[in-house]
């Protein structure tokens, strides 16, 4: 008697467990699927239509393309609150962007946008406005979405697309809050009052910097802001050597944003050297050095035959060369603007 018990509490046993091997991956297999199905009912309940939704296990992989930074966010949330959800693995685009970043060039009523904006409606209506204001200019779009831009991104944008329109020749490059704004006009009155409408930017946390050149006065500004920018940098060599060290190539592209806005002068490239060494060896360094420097002012866009190089040698210090400090700043690079 105690053995058929025996073999029926086996049989009931082992049928539970053929019971629990069809079932468990059964169940396993159906959870990922309500899930994911519970999620995306959720989404578009809140009208997140273009979420898509995949679940392994409890994990839920969101993806899609946002029409905002704010609905991206909302359905991260959305997704995170939802009952039974371990984790939220977040693929929609766009991603955030760091640094962020627009350059704008105008130029014969024609646009060139290359960086990014904050949704694909904001994208729209940028170009929409410049289109309704300007609908003969022409508009080349490289943008990209992406989040991560600053307050006010998209009225700087087209406040500044506007301003550009007001010059000959206009670049504004936007890297975070660090606006450059580069271009040529006819007056200093026209600069002024470019920079007029700018001011309220400032108040917002953007510093606003300023390369616009008047032809009125372009030798004299363009000496004023080569000299501003070399007074904050200088171009660096290898040490007893002419060759230029590549961390001043972002400085040497800042002198030919200038160069640009002043094309009818000539420009000089002067060698220095401090007063170490053999006076004519230190003339030859000089001069190399000068050479080294219009060649990649060359590479970078300046018109050759613009430019002149000139070595000074040890002959013009404008500091002492009795101390290391003086010396050093005896070693420079520097532009002489003149007329043609």
């Amino acid at each position: 008697m105690k053995s058929k018990l025996f073999y029926t509490q086996l049989l009931g046993i082992l049928a539970l467990f053929v019971i629990l091997l069809v079932a468990i991956p059964i169940y396993t297999n159906k959870i990922p699927k309500i899930l994911s199905e519970n999620v995306q009912l959720n989404l578009q309940k809140h009208g997140l239509n273009w979420v898509a939704v995949r679940a392994k296990g409890r994990d839920i992989t969101l993806s899609g393309v946002a029409p905002s930074i704010a609905l991206h966010q909302k359905a991260v949330r959305l997704a995170e609150e939802s009952r039974g959800v371990r984790m939220v693995h977040n693929k929609i685009s766009p991603t955030v962007i760091t640094p962020y970043s627009m350059n704008i060039t105008y130029r014969n009523k024609e646009f060139i946008f290359k960086g990014y904006m904050p949704s694909q409606k904001s994208k729209d209506e940028l170009f929409k406005s410049i289109q309704n204001i300007h609908p003969n200019f022409k508009i080349i779009k490289e943008v990209d979405i992406g989040t991560g831009e600053p307050m006010e991104w998209e009225s700087l944008m087209l406040v500044t697309s506007l301003l550009l329109e007001k010059l000959e020749l206009g670049i504004v490059n936007i890297v975070d809050k660090e606006v450059v704004f580069s271009g040529k006009c006819q007056t200093m009155k026209q600069e002024s009052e470019i920079l007029l409408y700018l001011e309220e930017y400032q108040g917002m946390g953007f510093k606003i910097k300023s390369r616009v050149v008047a032809m009125d006065e372009a030798i004299h500004v363009c000496q004023e802001k080569f000299k501003e920018l070399l007074s904050n940098e200088k171009v660096e060599f290898e040490a007893g050597k002419s060759i230029v060290k590549s961390s001043s190539h972002t400085l040497l592209k800042g002198l030919v944003d200038i160069s640009v806005l002043c094309p009818h002068t000539k420009i000089e490239i002067e060698g220095h050297t401090d007063s170490s060494g053999d006076d004519s060896k230190n003339q030859e360094l000089s001069q190399r050095r000068a050479n080294a420097v219009v060649a990649k002012l060359f590479q970078f866009g300046i018109p050759l035959e613009q430019m002149e190089s000139i070595g000074r040698g040890e002959s013009e210090p404008i500091t002492t060369n009795e101390t290391k400090e003086g010396r050093a700043t005896n070693r420079r690079i520097e532009f002489k603007v003149r007329g043609e």
